[in-house]
This record gives C-alpha cells, sequence and structure tokens, in this order.
C-alpha cells in the first residue's frame, strides 16, 4: 500500500475527540460555549489567534480588541471520544445534547454569555 492509500486509510478510521469549550475574559468575567467534534482543532485555532492578534470568534470581537487577546483563556469543560459504531452526524447530535446539559447544570450566569 503506498503512503497515499496509508493516510486516506488512518484519516477515515480515526476517532473524533471532542466537546464542550468555554473561553472566558479574564477580565470582565463574559464567556463564550460552543462545542466541536475536533478538540485538538479549537485548541489550535485558539492559540494561533492569541499568537497573530486575530480573533477567535465574532463575537468576542468587540472584547478581543479592547482588552486584548492575553485577556481570554480556553477551557474544554466536557470531552467526549466517538464510538467506533457511531456516524460523524450521531457524534455531533450528542456533543450538542451535552452542551445543553453543560449549560442547564453550570452555574454561570447567562447574562455574561457573549
Amino acid at each position: 500500500m503506498n503512503r497515499r492509500k496509508e493516510i486516506m486509510k488512518e484519516y477515515k478510521e480515526r476517532k473524533l475527540h471532542g466537546g464542550v469549550f468555554k473561553i472566558s475574559n479574564r477580565v470582565n468575567g463574559k464567556y463564550f460555549i460552543d462545542r466541536s467534534a475536533n478538540l485538538e482543532s479549537i485548541y489550535s485555532r485558539f492559540q494561533f489567534s492569541v499568537n497573530t492578534g486575530g480573533i477567535f470568534e465574532y463575537k468576542l470581537k468587540k472584547d478581543w480588541q479592547e482588552f486584548g487577546a492575553q485577556a481570554f483563556e480556553l477551557e474544554v469543560v466536557e470531552e467526549l471520544i466517538q464510538r467506533p459504531d457511531q456516524s460523524e452526524a450521531e457524534f455531533m447530535g450528542e456533543l450538542k445534547t451535552l452542551e445543553e446539559l453543560w449549560r442547564a447544570n453550570s452555574n454561570l450566569n447567562p447574562a455574561d454569555e457573549y
């Protein structure tokens, strides 16, 4: 098998490592919550935004520009690994439910959400 086929096979067989994450503004206490099927990608994107001064999420734009990227921190609040028998759509549905449960059970003030 050539290297390209090996890479394609590995990609198709990979397990997604997703979850719910929160980005907090350490200056004013506001927060942004979302979910992703690929937490590694979210972490990399966040770090890239911090290092380059780019904006991670449009909802954060005003405060990102006012306080700077260093005022924000990324925290994974729930993790989930895709089961082998689970489609990507099923996994995303499970992540959505996980996010809803986390929001319902958290002590965060909804008024402080971006």
